[in-house]
């Protein structure tokens, strides 16, 4: 951004030079990144921007445009310097900078409610094993509206964030527990259990880009081979899965086979589903409910 004192910027102008700026800076959807930028500042929506294309930014507001872009181009993921991200229908806070949800966990919350929507209006138990943002929760507690869901995390920070999306999206049918799936499990069973685990290897983790890094590491790597959150799931669903329970997983790209074998092999008879890129992206079994 030019260092003329007396330049007026205009949104027209900050556009402009933002999609040519990231792009050279490799920023991945330059001109929309300086477009979601540009509408969180000024508190506009994208068409607003155009409509007000000659409208001129403020100092203040150059100022703050300028440490945001300094915050993106140092690989903080954008969707933590707004603050939020857009996850289906709902917006989703991350001020407490948990996992950022993805598409593919967008298609599995879709395909969940597809799959068991002649269930919307039963009252049903619902767990999300580590909720993170608390997307999945929002989505299924909105839609499954007399089910009660459990989110449970590790992670403080993303039990707070979830109340904090509940709370937003007034939904008070979901509750939040601290617990190590991996240590402990909930006392009670449940109608439907999804989970979206950490479960990229320590190996591969090492090899993210930048910006993912940024997001909590609890988040995205059980710190071995990626596959140990689904053994414990083949060996406590039995457990905690009611007798009418389903369950839904979302894998890694080339997890599902071995995924499916793990919960086989526990007598757990699963389906796999791919996601929008063709990938073998779920890993679910609806064991007495019609598919």
């Amino acid at each position: 951004m030019s260092r003329e004192q007396n330049k007026v910027w205009t949104i027209r102008d900050i556009i402009l030079w933002g999609e040519n700026y990231f792009a050279t800076k490799k920023v991945e959807a330059p001109r929309l990144s300086i477009e979601l930028l540009l509408c969180n500042l000024l508190e506009m929506s994208r068409l607003d921007l155009y409509l007000n294309y000659e409208l001129p930014l403020c100092a203040i507001e150059l100022q703050t445009l300028k440490s945001q872009i300094r915050r993106l181009l140092k690989g903080e993921p954008l969707q933590y310097i707004l603050g939020w991200t857009q996850f289906l229908q709902y917006k989703i806070l991350l001020n407490k900078k948990v996992f950022i949800p993805r598409p593919e966990t967008e298609y599995m919350v879709n395909f969940i409610i597809n799959k068991l929507k002649s269930q919307q209006t039963q009252e049903m138990k619902i767990l999300d094993i580590g909720c993170g943002s608390g997307a999945i929760s929002v989505a299924l507690a909105d839609f499954f509206k007399k089910a009660s869901v459990l989110a449970i995390d590790i992670d403080t920070n993303a039990l707070l964030q979830t109340e904090e999306n509940a709370k937003l999206h007034n939904l008070d049918n979901i509750k939040t527990m601290n617990l190590d799936i991996l240590k402990q499990i909930p006392k009670e069973t449940f109608d439907l259990i999804v989970s979206n685990p950490p479960y990229i290897s320590l190996q591969e983790y090492k090899r993210l880009p930048r910006n993912v890094l940024k997001e909590p590491s609890i988040s995205l790597t059980d710190n071995a081979d990626g596959f140990s959150f689904f053994r414990c799931f083949a060996s406590i669903f039995p457990k905690i899965l009611s007798n009418v329970g389903s369950f839904f997983l979302e894998v890694g790209w080339d997890q599902a086979d071995e995924v499916e074998k793990i919960f086989t092999e526990k007598a757990f008879p699963v389906n796999i589903e791919k996601d929008f890129q063709g990938i073998k992206r779920i890993v679910y079994s609806i064991r007495f409910l019609n598919s």
